[in-house]
């Protein structure tokens, strides 16, 4: 893939993150998972979280080998 190939893919992505209101720092303050609110206080700590705390075990949980 070419360098431009691979600029224009990528600010397809970034475009489509921004109309569902990403960005690079983190999501909407919904888990991914559940999409209930991610606390405050995760967000602080962990701002590009992604996920809720009971989410994030949860993926741990079943991610490990």
């Amino acid at each position: 893939m070419s360098d431009r190939a691979v600029a224009a893919a990528i600010d397809k992505i970034l475009h489509q993150d921004r109309e569902q209101g990403v960005s690079a720092e983190g999501g909407d303050g919904r888990c991914s998972d559940c999409r209930e609110e991610i606390g405050a206080e995760r967000l602080a700590a962990i701002p590009s979280a992604m996920r809720c705390v009971r989410c994030q075990a949860a993926w741990e949980l079943a991610s490990r080998h």
